[in-house]
């Protein structure tokens, strides 16, 4: 049982989410909501473009995410909130 725990962990920190939210800089945003992030994993996990995923991003071309990265919303979510946040260095 411990070598699927082991599995599960490296599977799910090499999910395509975490490079997009790091790129993005939209990782504090993800932070703020846990229940929003673990819902956006189990999505990256289900996802069945995971290998077109890895390839766009390995390439640097982020955009072709949008056509079937089932995170896009959440995404665009996290970069509103950013957007509209108070600014740290203001406060």
């Amino acid at each position: 049982m411990l070598h699927w725990i082991s599995r599960l962990r490296r599977d799910v920190a090499s999910l395509g989410l975490w490079e997009i939210l790091r790129r993005r800089g939209l990782r504090d945003a993800a932070s703020r909501q846990p229940q929003a992030l673990a819902y956006a994993v189990d999505r990256c996990i289900a996802c069945r473009s995971s290998a077109e995923c890895s390839r766009a991003l390995a390439a640097g071309q982020d955009e072709k995410i949008a056509a079937f990265c089932p995170n896009l919303m959440y995404l665009s979510h996290l970069r509103d909130m950013e957007r509209h946040a108070p600014k740290r260095d203001l406060l």
